[in-house]
């Protein structure tokens, strides 16, 4: 094994950040947990994050837990969702915010 440091690609930060969420969330129970992920989803995370996760774990569903899978479920089939509370992405060559990490 490498002491290297080992980097996410995007598909896998959006994979950890959702079920990091979901585990937080857990306590709740599956369907409180669920709905609140998807709540979440859908208002803090910008469009294209919210577009990335829902076409891979139609691509990719072995990827999420249940609650993640269910959450991503239910924000693809909703309703748009005002991005109000959503931390705007950077201009291209600006530094700065982003909720990505």
């Amino acid at each position: 094994m490498s002491d290297e440091p080992q980097i996410m690609s995007t598909a896998d930060r959006l994979v950890y950040m959702a079920h990091q969420i979901a585990r937080n969330l857990a306590t709740m129970g599956e369907a409180k947990a669920t709905e609140t992920l998807a709540e979440h989803l859908a208002s803090f995370w910008d469009p294209r994050m919210k577009e990335r996760i829902i076409a891979m774990a139609q691509e990719e569903p072995d990827r999420f837990s249940p609650i993640v899978a269910a959450a991503v479920a239910r924000l693809a089939g909703g309703r748009p969702v005002p991005q109000d509370q959503a931390t705007p992405f950077n201009a291209v060559d600006e530094a700065g915010h982003c909720d990505a990490g």
